[in-house]
C-alpha cells in the first residue's frame, strides 16, 4: 500500500514518521520548498517523543501529479482553510477507487471536498473521509525533524457518504488501529474541538499574541473564566445536537477518549492533559486558530443552527470579534450549509432520526 501525504507541517511530519516506522511506502508533498529542503537533502524525518529515529522517506516534491502518482491512500494534514484549493489541485490527478482523508476535516471538510472535485471531474469513484481530530500531538522541530508528544488512543472518523465506512476501515484498520468509524457523519464533523478551543482563547490572550508575549496557550493562557465561556459555547452546541438528535457533546468526554484523562470540568480537563503541558502561544494574531477555526468551524456551525432555527449568540460573537481582530470577514470566507448543498441531507437526517425515535417507541411498546 503506498501512501501520500499532503502537508508537510508538524501532522504530515508526524503521519509520515509513522507509516515508514511500519514499513509504508510513502510521497510527501509539500507547496513550499523551505519546509521540505531539509527532508528531501537527508532522505527522511527524525521524530522524537513517542516515536524515535530516523524514518526514509520515498519521495519528497512539490508536484501534485508526481506525489499522487500510483498512491493507494491520500492524507490531507493541512489547515482545513486550504481544504478546497487543495481539492480542485489535485482533481486532475486523481484515479478511481482511492481513498482520501482529511485530518483532520473539521466541520463538513469531506462535504467540501468532495464537491469540489465533483465540480471539477464529475462523479469520480472515489473514497472521502475525515477525522474528528489529528492523530497526532506533535510539533515541527527545525529540518527534518518532529517530536510527537501523543499518539491518540482513539480518534473517531466517518466518511461522507457513511456507506463507505467499511471498504476504508477494512482497508486501514492494521496501519491505523486508532481509527474508531463512527456511521453518523454528523457526529464526527460537528465535534470539532478546534472550534471550540481555539478562537475564543485566542481573543481571550488576543493582547499577549498581538505583542509577541511568550507563554504556553493552555496551561497559562486558560483560566477557569475563560473556561466559562467555552463552556457556554458547549451548551450552544448541544442545542444543535439536540435537534439533531446526536449524542450531547462534552469536552471531558473527548479528553478522555483521546488522552484517557477524566476530569470534571474544561478548565480541569485542560490543565490535566499532559501533551498541552509545553505548547507555546503564537506570537502574532493572525493565526489560524482564527484563519482556519473560525471559516471551517464556528461560522458551519453557527449556518447550520439559523437554518434549524436555533440561537448562538455566543458563537456569533466569537465570529464577529475574531473579524474585526482579523480584518476578516469570516461570515463571507466561512463554509456554509448554502454552500455546500447540505440542506436536503440535514433535512433527511433529521426525518430519519425522528423515523427510528417512532419505531423504537413503537418497539419498546409491543415488548411490554
Amino acid at each position: 500500500m503506498r501512501f501520500c501525504i499532503i502537508g508537510a507541517g508538524s501532522g504530515g511530519r508526524a503521519f509520515a514518521a509513522y507509516l515508514s516506522s511500519k514499513g509504508y511506502s510513502v510521497n510527501l508533498y509539500n507547496r513550499s520548498f523551505t519546509r521540505i529542503s531539509d527532508i528531501k537533502k537527508k532522505g527522511g524525518i527524525k521524530a522524537k517523543g513517542e516515536l524515535k529515529g530516523f524514518f526514509p522517506i520515498d519521495f519528497v516534491t512539490q508536484d501534485f501529479e508526481f506525489s499522487l502518482k500510483d498512491s493507494d491512500v491520500i492524507l490531507i494534514v493541512t489547515p482545513a482553510s486550504a481544504h478546497k484549493e487543495i481539492a480542485e489541485k489535485i482533481a486532475p490527478f486523481l484515479s478511481s477507487d482511492q481513498i482520501i482523508i482529511l485530518n483532520p476535516g473539521r466541520t463538513f471538510g469531506a462535504v467540501e471536498f468532495q464537491r469540489t472535485i465533483e465540480r471539477k471531474m464529475g462523479n469520480m469513484p472515489l473514497f472521502i473521509a475525515e477525522t474528528q481530530t489529528l492523530l497526532f500531538t506533535s510539533r515541527q522541530l527545525k529540518k527534518n525533524g518532529v517530536r510527537i508528544l501523543k499518539i491518540k488512543d482513539s480518534i473517531e472518523f466517518c466518511a461522507f457518504p457513511e456507506k463507505h465506512n467499511f471498504f476504508i476501515y477494512d482497508t486501514l484498520k492494521d496501519v491505523f488501529p486508532q481509527l474508531n468509524p463512527k456511521n453518523n457523519y454528523l457526529e464526527v464533523t460537528l465535534n470539532n474541538i478546534g472550534m471550540l478551543l481555539h478562537p475564543t482563547l485566542s481573543l481571550m490572550n488576543a493582547s499577549a499574541m498581538d505583542y509577541g508575549k511568550e507563554f504556553k496557550f493552555y496551561k497559562e493562557g486558560v483560566t477557569q473564566r475563560s473556561c466559562a465561556v467555552l463552556e457556554a459555547i458547549e451548551v450552544e452546541l448541544n442545542d444543535i445536537f439536540a435537534k439533531l438528535a446526536l449524542k450531547q457533546f462534552r469536552y471531558c468526554d473527548w479528553v478522555k477518549q483521546c488522552y484517557n484523562v477524566d476530569s470534571n470540568s474544561i478548565y480541569e480537563a485542560i490543565q490535566n492533559v499532559q501533551a498541552y503541558d509545553n505548547i507555546k502561544a503564537p506570537k502574532t494574531l493572525v493565526t489560524r486558530y482564527f484563519t482556519e477555526d473560525v471559516p471551517t468551524g464556528l461560522v458551519p456551525i453557527s449556518s447550520l443552527a439559523k437554518f434549524l432555527g436555533i440561537r448562538t449568540p455566543i458563537i456569533d460573537s466569537v465570529i464577529n470579534l475574531s473579524s474585526i481582530l482579523c480584518c476578516i470577514n469570516f461570515w463571507k470566507e466561512g463554509r456554509t450549509i448554502e454552500k455546500l448543498n447540505l440542506k436536503k441531507y440535514i433535512k433527511n437526517r433529521i426525518a430519519e432520526e425522528k423515523f427510528l425515535d417512532v419505531e423504537s417507541r413503537q418497539k419498546l411498546a409491543i415488548n411490554v
